[in-house]
């Protein structure tokens, strides 16, 4: 048993929680896009994860193959899209009786020009890693080991370990490219 009262604890604590230190290092969501890619998404761009329901997804006919259907949160109806599919790879989340999804919210700026206008997405990928916090000099410049079809859509990359790479989604290129055109 600690012989420190809870106030003993709070003062060794308090002076933690109300460090003013700035940290470096940006937070980015981590993800799989397919069995043998793993991806980065910038948090900024992130309002939720959420595990879905097959049930919770409504369909909708004469819409691209990578659109999974129609999904709500907090009040608010978009599009669920196989993140995998959008970006040129086979689908990897369509018909599961569960979709992760990660919630997205772009501006929608159309020709640099400032907009209020907020779209939101659902984007369904094969698995939730979690996040991580991310310093500038950890980034690595794209390189042929990139699949062609993500290419476009890849800022850089995070070297993981000897074998495996997180690669960083420029979301606002992927949604303005592939959705919004």
């Amino acid at each position: 048993m600690s012989s420190l009262t809870t106030t003993d604890r709070l003062k060794d604590l308090l002076p933690q929680l109300f460090n003013e230190q700035r940290q470096e290092g940006n937070y980015y969501l981590r993800f799989q896009l397919t069995n043998d890619i793993n991806a980065l998404l910038d948090l900024s761009y992130v309002q939720e994860s959420v595990t879905i329901d097959s049930s919770q997804i409504t369909a909708v006919p004469n819409l691209p193959e990578y659109v999974v259907g129609m999904m709500s949160s907090r009040n608010q109806v978009f599009l669920a899209l196989d993140l995998a599919h959008l970006t040129g790879f086979a689908p990897e989340t369509i018909n599961q009786r569960q979709y992760q999804t990660v919630v997205v919210q772009i501006n929608s700026g159309k020709n640099n020009i400032q907009s209020h206008e907020v779209n939101l997405y659902g984007l369904t990928v094969k698995a939730i890693q979690g996040i991580s916090r991310i310093l500038p000099e950890q980034f690595n410049s794209v390189t042929t080991s990139v699949p062609d079809t993500l290419r476009p859509f890849v800022q850089g990359f995070v070297q993981d370990s000897v074998d495996e790479c997180s690669f960083v989604i420029d979301l606002n290129r992927l949604i303005t490219t592939q959705i919004q055109s």
